[in-house]
């Protein structure tokens, strides 16, 4: 599905709003020459974190454990104040982050089985694929496919992936098509879950290589910052299991939650 210029632009400014990257001055008020003349400043980095499992009350409001998160970044940037998932539970929400197909039986469960997805051979005039699984086909396309063709580039950046090379790969970490998902709970040493990855559920990234290129564990993200030229267009983080508040407690001891989410975010 080729996402439309408007949900792709949202997407976009939502997600560097929410993580306190994008700053902007405020449009002229409408009905001024300045106002005619007026267009959106370029956005030359979109950096995007994901956190997980809390409400808005508990995360924004004046007893949030994540302080940072609540208070801090809050004031250094806008927070938007009616931003709802659209699934429940984690998958269908970051698949729709990346591609705007709502949730089916099997995305809104998790995929417990790593499985294709089975219906219409391309989307229907809305955009949305129609039928249920797991892995889209290639005529199913995303945002980075969208900025590859652009010219732009984009980088998966993901917590723990590959640190147990026999549950998951370094680059793309998912299940052998039709196979259970075993990264649906952390492990010690490992805390990486498939599900909290959406690039590795389209083949138009799986079977061209480009998830298997750009979709990496986080510690590459630190070189990747070093220079401006290698800082992809958009950054797109995923913490581990205990780091993105999902867990609490974790299986390493730590409390998780929130509050081990704020300490993340600092760092």
């Amino acid at each position: 599905m080729s996402i439309t210029r408007s949900r792709r632009y949202a997407a976009i400014v939502a997600a560097a709003v929410l993580t306190g990257t994008l700053a902007y001055a405020a449009a002229p008020a409408s009905g001024s020459a300045a106002a005619a003349a007026w267009t959106p400043p370029t956005v030359g980095h979109v950096f995007v974190i994901n956190l997980e499992n809390k409400g808005y009350a508990k995360t924004f409001g004046t007893t949030s454990k994540a302080p940072y998160l609540a208070k801090t970044l809050r004031a250094k940037g806008n927070l938007l104040t009616h931003y709802y998932g659209t699934a429940h539970n984690s998958l269908g929400n970051y698949i729709a982050q990346i591609s705007g197909q709502g949730p089916n039986p099997q995305t809104q469960s998790d995929c417990q089985v790593f499985g294709d997805f089975v219906g219409t051979a391309l989307p229907a005039a809305d955009g949305q694929a129609v039928g249920t699984g797991c892995v889209y086909p290639s005529s199913v396309t995303t945002l980075a496919d969208q900025l590859t063709t652009a010219g732009k580039t984009w980088g998966g950046y993901m917590q723990d992936m590959g640190a147990k090379p026999a549950r998951e790969s370094k680059a793309c970490g998912h299940p052998t098509i039709g196979s259970k998902d075993n990264t649906q709970a952390a492990v010690v040493g490992d805390q990486y879950a498939t599900r909290h990855n959406p690039f590795a559920y389209f083949h138009s990234l799986l079977d061209s290589g480009a998830c298997a290129q750009n979709d990496v564990p986080l510690s590459r993200l630190t070189t990747d910052l070093a220079k401006v030229a290698t800082t992809k267009t958009l950054s797109y983080i995923t913490p581990n299991l205990c780091n993105d508040g999902h867990d609490a407690p974790c299986v390493d001891g730590r409390a998780g939650g929130l509050a081990t989410a704020n300490a993340f975010l600092r760092t």
